[in-house]
């Protein structure tokens, strides 16, 4: 049986659950409008799905990309 994991997946888990318990995780509401900063490049928009990890965000109606939960900044 194949694995779905990737070398560093629980190290990067760790690291980030102990961030939660010393900054705390505020995910967005769906709808939210949110923006940031990935990769050098700003956007902003509103939350379709977000978890722990990563963030769909709508940028324009029925455009959306993908970035780490970490680089929101909400509004």
């Amino acid at each position: 049986m194949a694995s779905e994991t990737m070398v560093g997946d629980r190290e990067a888990a760790g690291a980030i659950a102990g961030m939660q318990e010393l900054y705390g995780l505020s995910l967005p509401d769906r709808g939210q409008a949110i923006r940031g900063i990935t990769a050098g490049k700003r956007w902003s928009g509103t939350c379709a799905h977000s978890d722990e990890f990563w963030t769909i965000v709508e940028i324009e109606p029925e455009s959306y990309v993908r970035v780490p939960t970490t680089d929101i900044e909400i509004e």
